[in-house]
This record gives C-alpha cells, sequence and structure tokens, in this order.
C-alpha cells in the first residue's frame, strides 16, 4: 500500500493550511468550521472564554480582555478567528457558526454558553495587527490609530485618515453619506468607496459634494477642506466614547468584539506600545462595561510581557482576566486528526506489524546528547497514528519554525503565521504519497514548505549548491545540507552525526551504518565546499555570510609552534596544573613541564613531564621512546585516543587571530553577531581541547627509565602521578635512607635549642633513624676536606637535594646540627664559627635563607690533644680562678670566652672613667683589650686553645698590673689625683700672669704635681699630691687678693670719671642707666672672681666701656647743642663736647734721641706744638703707653 491510500481523508484536498485573518470566502468558512478540530485543551479554554464572556451579556463588567497566548504554531490565530465566527454567528452556506460545534464540544455546559453568546448582537473585527498598521504612526499612539482605523473600516469609513472618516461619519449622522458618495462620483467620474486616498487630489470634487449634501456653503466646505490636516485631535478618550456611542447605536444588548492578533510581536519591548495599550483597553472598559470586548494573542504571556518591560502595567492584568495559553499538545492533535486520521483497516495493519518493526524502529530512532521528547514511537497505537511521521518531529517543526524565525533567517510571512504547521505536514505526506508502506518522511521533506519565505542569505546557499557541480552527484548532499539548516538553531538537537542520520532516516528498514558512512563522506564534501563547519562533533550549517567569515578564517595560517604553546597551557594548567608532584607527606619534587620538544615555564628541576602529543610521535616507535627514558630522567607521556584536540586548537588559534585583526565596528550587524557567535563557538572548542587532552591522557603511554609502565587512574591526574611516582622511586632511589623527617623551621630550631648531647655513643638505627643519610653527609664532606674544596650549606643542600638523593633542604640541615652537636664538623658564619649553645639565630638563618647558606662554610673538624686540654684548664684556673668548665671542646671553649668577654666588659667599664681625664692605666686597659680581642668565635677549637697556651706568660703579667688600676679606683687614690690635675689647671688658666710675675712656691709645687700627674705609674707618689696642692693655693690666693684690690680703685675711678660726665645737660636717662649698670657689674665679678687672669680682664674691660660711654655722651651733648643754638642759655656748667682722641707720643713727634738738655727742649717743644695745633681743632687728646 502506498502511502497517501493509508489517510481518512485525501491528503491532496484543499485543507487551507494558510491561516489568514481577513479570509472571508464562504467556503473556505465553512471548511475552517468544518475541520476545526476542537481538543481537550481547547474545550477547557472554550469554556474559560465563554464563562467570563456570557456574563457581560448579563450585568456590567470592565474585564472585558482575552490574552490568548502561545509558542508559533500553537494554533492560536486559528482559535482567534474561529471565536470571530462563533460571536459573530453569521451563516456560513446557510448554517449558523455555532451550529458547526454541537458535535466538536461534547461538555453541554459549554455549548450552552456558546448559544447564550451566538443568541447576542454581535460585530467581530478581527486583524493582524502589523498588517493594519501604518508605519506613520508614531509609538506613543500606534495601537490608539490601528484601533481608530479597524473600526472605521467596519462601518464603512476610510480609517487611514481620521479627518476623511470624520467627514464620513458626520455625513452619516446626517444621513447625508449616500447623497455625498453620488455627488461625487458625477463629478469625479469615480467612485468614493475606494477612492478616497485621492482627497488631496480631488479638491473642488469633494468640497462641490460637501456643500451640496449638508447644510454647508461653498465656502464653508472649502475653508473645512483647507483647516482640515490641522483638526486631528484624536485621543484615547473621544475614540472610547465613538465606540461607545456606536454600541449605544444599536440594539439594547449589542456588543463589539475586537480581535487582534500578533500584539506580543507588535509590542516587543516598547514600553510605549505596551503602555498605550493598557490604556485603550482601560478605556473601552470603562466606558463600555462589557460590551466591548478586546482579545489578542502574543507568543508570550501577559505576566512575563508585563515582567520583561519592567513598568508598571499593573492595571493591564485586570482588563485582560481571561488570560488562555495554547501548548503544543494543541497543534499536535489537530494536525492528527486533519492530516493523520487513517482509515481502520490501516490502523489494524499498523499496530500488527509495531511488534515487529518496533524494537528496529526503537534503535533506528534515537537521539545524542538530546532531551527525552525527542523520541520515536512509544507503542502500535502511537505508530498507526503518526505514521509515516516521527514522534519528534511534531516538537521539532515547531521549534524550527521558531527559531527561523526568531534569528531572522525567514521573511515576514513566517513571523506572520502564514505558513502553518498544518501546511508543512500536508505538504510533506503529499510529496511522498506514492510510497510504499515502510518509507518514513525525513526532516528535510519540510524545507519545502518554508523555502518560499526564507531569507535570501539561506536560500542562496541551498540553491548555490544545488547548481554546484561537485555535489551534483547526489541528491543526498542538498538533503543533508537542509537538514543542517533547520537544526542549526536547536540547542536540544546537536548536529552530530548520530542525529543527523537520526533526521534523515527514509525508511523502517533502513541500515543506519550504511547511512552514517554515506553521512560521513557528504558531510566532508559540503566542509570542503564551505558550506558548513564543523565544531567539535557537530556540524553546522553556514549562511552566505558566515561562509565569507569561515573562508577568510580558513586562510590565516597557524604556525605549529603556537598550537603547541597553546596546547601547553591547557595540559599543564588545567589537565594537570600540579606544579610539585607529591611523593609523600614529606617530599614533594619539582618537574619540569615539557610539551613535543617545547618547555613550558621555569626548567630548574631534576625531573621532566615530557608529553609528546600526536605532531611530533604519531610515527615514533616504543623502543624508541623506551631508550629515550632510560637516557633520561623524563616521564615520557605519548598521547592517546583521539587527536582532533589538535585540529580544535588551531581552529579557536584562527578565530581568535581574525577576530584580532579586524575592527568590529567596521562590519555590518550581522556580521558582528556572526562574530560573536564565533566567540561562543571558540569557549566551546577550547572546552572540548581540554576534554580532549583529558582523554588522550587517561589513553596514553607512559615510559621512563627504560620500561613502559603500566600506570593505573580512572582521571588524567591519577595517571601521571603514578607515572611520575614510578620516575621518582627509580631516580631518587636514595631517598628512604631519611626516615625521620624535620617537618617545618620550628622543628628545625627546637632541634638546634634541644639539649641533646654528642650522638657518637648512640647511634644505630633503633635511636637514630638518619644515620645511613647522616653517615653519606660526613662521608661527602670528608671526601670534599681532602679534595681542599670549600664546603657551604648551600653546596650540601644542592648536592643532596639532587639525583639520586632528593631530600629536603630541613631534613639535610636537621643531620648537619646534628654533627655539629657531635663535634663531627664546623660551620663558620661571616668568620665566626657558630655553635649550637649560643648561634641560635645565626644557625637559622644559615639553613633557612637560601642567601645566607651561600655564606656558611662547613669544615671537617680536627680533635683537640687530651694534653693541650689539660693546659687550659690550669691556665683558666690562673687567670681567671675558676675550675668549674664542661668537659666537651666547644663547651670548655664557650666557657673560657665568656671569662674572657666578662673581663673585657669590666676593662670597658673602666675605660668609661677616663674620658676627659688624664688618669693612670689607661694604656694597660688598651694592651688588656688587645689581648683578649684575640680570643673570639672566629678561631675554631684546636687554634683558641694553642693561642692561650702561647698567651700565658702575658695575659697573667697583665693580670697583675690591672691590680694597681682596680686599687687606684677602688681607694682615695682617685680623688687626691683630680686635686692634682684641677691645681695644674688652675695655674695654666694664669700661666700668662707667672710668666711676667714669677712666684717660686707656685712654680714648685707645679713642678713637682706635673712629674706625679705624667708619671705612668704614679701610684706610690699620689700620697705627695696635698701638700703641693695646699701650697699652690696659699700663696695663689694672696696673689689674686693683691690684684683684686688694684682693679677695683682703677674699676672705680671709671666708673666715677663717667657719673660726672653724665650730669650734662642732654644726656639721656637711658644713657645714665646702662653706665650705672655697666660698672656695678664690673664691681660685682672683682669681688667674686678667683683667677687672676679674670681680674685683669676686667680693668680692659671697663677701660673699653669708658671710652664707649664717652662717645655717646658726645653725640647727645653735640645734638642738645645743635638744636637749641641760638636760645639762651640754660647751663650752667658745659663740658666741651669735643672729641676724645687716644694717642700715642711716638704719633705726635718723630722718637729722639736725647743727649742733653737742649734735645729735651726740642723735643718738648715739638711735641707742645703738636698738641696745641689739635687742641685748636676742638679735639680732647688722651696720651696713652
Amino acid at each position: 500500500m502506498i502511502i497517501k491510500d493509508m489517510f481518512l481523508k485525501d491528503i491532496n484536498r484543499d485543507i487551507r493550511g494558510v491561516v489568514k485573518v481577513q479570509q472571508r470566502d464562504e467556503e473556505i468558512v465553512y471548511q475552517e468550521l468544518d475541520e476545526y478540530v476542537v481538543t481537550k485543551e481547547l474545550i477547557k479554554h472554550f469554556s474559560r472564554f465563554y464563562e467570563n464572556y456570557a456574563r457581560s451579556v448579563d450585568q456590567p463588567t470592565d474585564k472585558m480582555g482575552v490574552w490568548i497566548s502561545g509558542f508559533f504554531g500553537s494554533g492560536k490565530s486559528h482559535f482567534l478567528k474561529i471565536l470571530s465566527y462563533l460571536l459573530n454567528n453569521q451563516p456560513v452556506l446557510g448554517k449558523k457558526p455555532v451550529d458547526f460545534f454541537e458535535e466538536k464540544i461534547n461538555d453541554p455546559m459549554v455549548y450552552a454558553l456558546m448559544e447564550k453568546a451566538a443568541s447576542v448582537e454581535a460585530d467581530t473585527i478581527l486583524f493582524n495587527i502589523d498588517a493594519k498598521s501604518n508605519t506613520s504612526y508614531t509609538s506613543r499612539d500606534a495601537i490608539l490609530r490601528v484601533f481608530k482605523k479597524v473600526f472605521d473600516e467596519h462601518r464603512g469609513y476610510y480609517g487611514d485618515n481620521t479627518a476623511i472618516s470624520r467627514m464620513e461619519k458626520f455625513l452619516d449622522d446626517e444621513g447625508n453619506f449616500e447623497a455625498f458618495k453620488e455627488k461625487y462620483e458625477g463629478l469625479a467620474n469615480e467612485s468614493w468607496v475606494g477612492n478616497q486616498s485621492n482627497f488631496y487630489f480631488r479638491g473642488e470634487e469633494i468640497i462641490q459634494s460637501l456643500a451640496h449634501a449638508s447644510n454647508m456653503s461653498v465656502d464653508g466646505a472649502r475653508n473645512w477642506y483647507e483647516r482640515v490636516d490641522q483638526a486631528d485631535d484624536l485621543t484615547i478618550e473621544s475614540f472610547a466614547q465613538e465606540v461607545k456611542e456606536f454600541v449605544d447605536s444599536k440594539d439594547n444588548n449589542f456588543h463589539l468584539v475586537f480581535l487582534v492578533d500578533e500584539i506580543g510581536q507588535y509590542i516587543g519591548d516598547n514600553r510605549s506600545l505596551m503602555l498605550n495599550l493598557q490604556t485603550v483597553v482601560e478605556s473601552l472598559g470603562a466606558t463600555s462595561l462589557g460590551k466591548v470586548w478586546v482579545l489578542v494573542t502574543s507568543q508570550e504571556s501577559i505576566d512575563d510581557v508585563i515582567k520583561v518591560k519592567g513598568d508598571d502595567f499593573s492595571r493591564i492584568q485586570g482588563r485582560f482576566d481571561t488570560r488562555l495559553s495554547l501548548s503544543s499538545t494543541s497543534a499536535d492533535e489537530v494536525i492528527k486528526k486533519r492530516i493523520l486520521d487513517k482509515k481502520p483497516a490501516v490502523t489494524e495493519r499498523l499496530q500488527a506489524v509495531y511488534p515487529e518493526q518496533g524494537p528496529i524502529l526503537n534503535n533506528l530512532i534515537s537521539f545524542r546528547d538530546t532531551p527525552g521528547n525527542y523520541r520515536g514511537y512509544n507503542d502500535g497505537v502511537e505508530f498507526a497514528q503518526d505514521y509515516p511521521f516521527v514522534p519528534y518531529q511534531f516538537k521539532l517543526l515547531q521549534n524550527i519554525f521558531e527559531q527561523v524565525r526568531k534569528h531572522g533567517s525567514s521573511g515576514k510571512h513566517l513571523s506572520e503565521g502564514e505558513r502553518s504547521l498544518l501546511s508543512a505536514y500536508q505538504e510533506a505526506a503529499q510529496q511522498y504519497g506514492n510510497e510504499q508502506e515502510g518509507a518514513l518522511i525525513p526532516l528535510y521533506a519540510f524545507y519545502n514548505t518554508m523555502s518560499e519565505f526564507l531569507n535570501p542569505t539561506i536560500t542562496r546557499v541551498i540553491n548555490s549548491a544545488a547548481n554546484n557541480p561537485n555535489l551534483a552527484d547526489d541528491e543526498f548532499h542538498l538533503n543533508l545540507l537542509k537538514v543542517l539548516f533547520m537544526i542549526k538553531y536547536i540547542e536540544e538537537i546537536p548536529g552530530n552525526i548520530d542525529n543527523i542520520a537520526t533526521l534523515m532516516l527514509t525508511n523502517v528498514n533502513e541500515d543506519k551504518t550504511v547511512l552514517k558512512q554515506k553521512l560521513t563522506e557528504s558531510l566532508n564534501k559540503l566542509r570542503q565546499e564551505r558550506l558548513i563547519q564543523k565544531n567539535g562533533e557537530n556540524f553546522i550549517f553556514l549562511t552566505d555570510e558566515e561562509q565569507d567569515i569561515n573562508r577568510e578564517i580558513q586562510s590565516i595560517s597557524i604556525d605549529e609552534m603556537e598550537i603547541i604553546q597553546s596546547l601547553s597551557e591547557y595540559l599543564f594548567e588545567d589537565v594537570f596544573p600540579e606544579k610539585k608532584f607529591r611523593f609523600s607527606n614529606h617530599y614533594h619534587f619539582d618537574f619540569n613541564e615539557i610539551l613535543d620538544t617545547v618547555k613550558h615555564g621555569r626548567q630548574t628541576a631534576s625531573i621532566n613531564l615530557s608529553v609528546l602529543s600526536a605532531i611530533s610521535s604519531s610515527d615514533v616507535e616504543d623502543q624508541e621512546l623506551q631508550m629515550d627514558s632510560m637516557n633520561s630522567r623524563d616521564l615520557i607521556v605519548r598521547l592517546g585516543g583521539d587527536a582532533s584536540y589538535i585540529e580544535e586548537m588551531e581552529e579557536v588559534l584562527k578565530i581568535e587571530k581574525y577576530r584580532m585583526r579586524r575592527n568590529v565596528n567596521d562590519l555590518s550587524e550581522t556580521k558582528q553577531n556572526i562574530l560573536n557567535n564565533k566567540q561562543a563557538e571558540v569557549r566551546e572548542r577550547r572546552r572540548r581541547v581540554r576534554d580532549l587532552l583529558e582523554k588522550a591522557v587517561k589513553e596514553a603511554d607512559f615510559y621512563a627509565n627504560g620500561q613502559k609502565l603500566t600506570t593505573n587512574g580512572s582521571t588524567a591526574r591519577e595517571r601521571i602521578n603514578n607515572g611520575l611516582s614510578y620516575l621518582v622511586e627509580n631516580t631518587y632511589y636514595k631517598l628512604s635512607l631519611v626516615k625521620d623527617h624535620i617537618n617545618s623551621e620550628r622543628d628545625l630550631k627546637l632541634k638546634i635549642t634541644s639539649n641533646e648531647g654528642a650522638l657518637s655513643l648512640e647511634m644505630d638505627d633503633s635511636t637514630y633513624p638518619n644515620r645511613a643519610a647522616m653517615n653519606e653527609i660526613e662521608q661527602y664532606i670528608e671526601l670534599q676536606t681532602q679534595m681542599s674544596k670549600q664546603i657551604t650549606v648551600k653546596f650540601i643542600y644542592d648536592h643532596f637535594g639532587a639525583v639520586p638523593f632528593g631530600w629536603k633542604s630541613l631534613d639535610i640541615s636537621g643531620m648537619l646540627v646534628d654533627l655539629l652537636k657531635d663535634e663531627k664538623i664546623r660551620l663558620r658564619y661571616n668568620t665566626v664559627y657558630l655553635n649550637t649553645q649560643e648561634s641560635h639565630k645565626e644557625l637559622m638563618d644559615v639553613f633557612t635563607n637560601n642567601i645566607e647558606s651561600a655564606k656558611g662554610i662547613i669544615l671537617k673538624r680536627e680533635k683537640v690533644d687530651s694534653a693541650l686540654i689539660s693546659k687550659v684548664r690550669r691556665i683558666a684556673r690562673s687567670l681567671f680562678d675558676t675550675v668549674s668548665l664542661p668537659q666537651d671542646e666547644d663547651g670548655m671553649m664557650l666557657g673560657i670566652q665568656d671569662l674572657i668577654n666578662d673581663k673585657i666588659s669590666k676593662i670597658n667599664d673602666y675605660k668609661q672613667m677616663y674620658t676627659n681625664k688624664k688618669y693612670p692605666g689607661f694604656s694597660l686597659l688598651e694592651k688588656g683589650t688587645q689581648l683578649f680581642d684575640q680570643f673570639n668565635n672566629r678561631l675554631d677549637n684546636l687554634t683558641y686553645f694553642n693561642k692561650l697556651v702561647e698567651m700565658e706568660e702575658q695575659l697573667i703579667q697583665w693580670e697583675e698590673d690591672f691590680e694597681y688600676i682596680k686599687g687606684f679606683y677602688g681607694s682615695n687614690q682617685k680623688n687626691l689625683f683630680d686635686d692634682g690635675l684641677e691645681i695644674l689647671n688652675r695655674y695654666e688658666e694664669n700661666q700668662s700672669f707667672f710668666e711676667n710675675e714669677a712666684n717660686e712656691t707656685i712654680d714648685n709645687s707645679v713642678r713637682e704635681l706635673e712629674k706625679i700627674i705624667k708619671n705612668p705609674i704614679p701610684y706610690s707618689e699620689i700620697r705627695k699630691i696635698p701638700e703641693f696642692r695646699d701650697n699652690f693655693n696659699e700663696t695663689f690666693d694672696d696673689i689674686l687678693e693683691e690684684r683684686q684690690n688694684k682693679a677695683k680703685e682703677r674699676i672705680q675711678d671709671d666708673y666715677n670719671r663717667m657719673k660726672q660726665y653724665s650730669k650734662q645737660e642732654g644726656i639721656s636717662d637711658q644713657t645714665v642707666e646702662k653706665i650705672n649698670s655697666t660698672w656695678t657689674n664690673y664691681l660685682s665679678q672683682i669681688e667674686g672672681t678667683s683667677d687672676i687672669h679674670r681680674v685683669d680682664a676686667l680693668t680692659v674691660y671697663s677701660n673699653d666701656a669708658k671710652e664707649k660711654y664717652e662717645r655717646t655722651i658726645q653725640r647727645e651733648v653735640y645734638a642738645h647743642y645743635q638744636n637749641n643754638n641760638g636760645n639762651e642759655d640754660t647751663s650752667s656748667t658745659v663740658v666741651d663736647p669735643k672729641p676724645v682722641q687716644k694717642v700715642r707720643i711716638t704719633s705726635l713727634v718723630k722718637p729722639a734721641r736725647i743727649e742733653n738738655e737742649q734735645d729735651i727742649a726740642n723735643y718738648l717743644n715739638k711735641l707742645s706744638r703738636e698738641l696745641k695745633q689739635r687742641i685748636q681743632m676742638h679735639q680732647i687728646i688722651e696720651i696713652i703707653d
């Protein structure tokens, strides 16, 4: 039996799969009503709608809105249209629409409500809002204007111009409209109806017709015509009132219903349109109180629309109280009823063959990585019902139509719902109608239904492929391309080869393996032609512009090194991101990371993780890799599995390089969207690269130490860790010698500061687990010492941290501490020998600081002879009076050093007493410092002890001399010495006097005191100091008193002279006060001074002050004289305000030799003449020495 003979109704009949809201042909309407399938879901919707609508027949209501939602193809537009027929209930070929539903509605209550609603006169205005909208409408009031337009058209007026429709309504209300139309037709030779758009070109005819049909004059009509465009005052309130007037003009219970298709798509995200709809519906509800209804369709529910808009549209929810949501089951049920209904015998036949065919079909019809609702047949009933279609196609085709519409790959018609799912299924069934039973209709059979309305960017690709000679050998290529286009935007159906094979099945007995092979070949051809691309396992249809971009991307060259470096990032930063291999709790090993000989990151470790991808290892044999691993410290990992990670990575790099080269702003919006999608593709490819590398490691071969390894593990990390474990065990084969570990720096510090003694008596495995490891270190130090090489702590770390040891620095440092305590080695740091008793901080610095570890020098320790030890003990007893020294070498040395440090500290204390003092013994202290400073921790034990023996005699002699210094400071010798120093200091201050005025007692006392003070060992002579001190003081005090008296007389004379001068008129009080203060101070100081030189200095100060104030007095007297010149003399005593000139005799007359009295007379005459001449010049002469 062929397919078309299986159906109950002729598959080739005209069932009008195209739903047109304006379609009014009675035969078509009759067929629509007759074949309309009322599903269980639709019965619920009819019930809810009619319950609310019928309520408005009996009582007023403002809840007069119906919101019908459903995805594309759900039948919401068809449902809206059927409601328009039912509410209007105008007979169709003699049968009322409601009568068609008597048998379709199996609920008597619902049908009764339908009849009740049909009994009320109602006008219905059914329209697609997008089709009725005008581009000149602003978004602010676009919905209002569409409603006004369809309302005007419903009444027979011109809807595209409110001014014209207002004129028509005015004439109609006056009963003059027909007269107007007749007059116009006579004047213009054309009918008014249908030619209203000529309004602005037929002005004279309209003016004459208007004047003829109304009470207007010609001038009045002309005036109105000329101002017609200024009168556009359409508002929502005026429209609502106009509708109310229309309804009120009808019978008492008349209803008017606006049925608006695709309102949701028309509004989109425009809040102004949403607000406009809300206000229109609100106003109609408020004015008409249930006599006017508004029914709309939208793909989104009203709640979703309001939520998306984000504004307060809560009032619209109250108006659209009736909300109906159509689901996919309704559409499926309609298709199965109208198209797929089988003849009874065919249904029985198909159900009978299903038990045999079912398992085959279940195996054939299977999807990978898709939701469970994309499936095959559940049972024989479903098989008989859906055949030759497959259940998955019902949901998939709806999604295809929806996604094609959303992504702009289709024309406007598809978005308006002009092509329905019904048409798609009918046409596909017609196309395969002559096929024999067993045929399955593949997905590409539906392509022809939508092809007429697709964008050229799609059809061009399909048509070009049809004309491509490289694809002309088999129509299969073209059908495959159609399938890939149809699922391009269906995320639930990834385009892998398994899913594509299912979508292209054409027979229940198809060999799917053969089909997949054919698909593989065809997919490769389509890829070669750049019609599709591969993204992982999925194949993707490319539009024209996508092909252009893909061609540009594929022309980009990517260097192999770039691929390797990018793969390295994923391999070593994601798949295996560890930077240290955790061999045990105590040991973590660095390793170098290498991919295809290209190094990744730092390369400082001793072992390598060397990975080989398919780029470098495709032709390498196992034996060669085993040999490579034998001659290296590498864990070689040859990646297995699918090597497509290379191709995926190359694609990623090409796309990213392309994006960097292109300025996105220069591209069209479509190409920008393509590039954005490419970015998403990059993320997906990168995810696959990571997954593929993970899998490649899990399936990899591992090689180390010349062996091909068997590494267990369910993940890449586990396998690599197991391989590294084998490598470490066989590379660091002495690692196990360290059994006791230092886990932290804190543990190391505790070990250093502990009081554990020597270990030599306890060195066995049970008491010291690291004995073998420490022996290795000790032997290595011994060997390096024999070779005269310097050994640093860092050198030891590096040696025993490398192959074959691999020990931690902390563990090594712990064993070095034990060697120090066991006196097997010495450790010198910054020229100082460290020990575990005192050098805790320094040892920690050396052991834990990488820089400082290079400064710590390890020396093989020499054992000190016991005889030398005995000598040292004897010297310590003699020098320091101690016998309580430690028994071990280090302890003994430290004990002696402590005593020496105490001695140096005492010396330094005594030195402080010599500051600014010339006490005896300082040189001895300096010598002591010099002697004891030679002993410090820069010496090793042997050198230290030998030096102590060598310097024994010097040290003991110094100690004996040091007793004198202690006696000096411990008795009154220091005080007496201070008295002597004070006398010498006093003499030195007055030395200039005694040089001119010698005094035997003074000279003798000073001379004897200087002998004592300058004696380096004056201790026996200090007792003589008091005698010389007293002699000096008695004599000095007598001389001082005599000098004081003479000085006071001279200073007093100066004072008296200045007091006399200051009595002249014109002398200021300030000057007088300063004179008194100055000389009173001088006289006071004379009494208080104890130094002769100070007494003499005061007489000089007095004389200088006298000269200073004489000049001051002369200035003030002269100024006073000038101010009072010519006035009456007010002074009884005037001192000549002449300047005082201090001169020496030699400046007045030349030196002369005097031999007789005449020489005297001549000399005095010359002196007299010179003095008289100066007096005549108003000078006062003062002869000075």
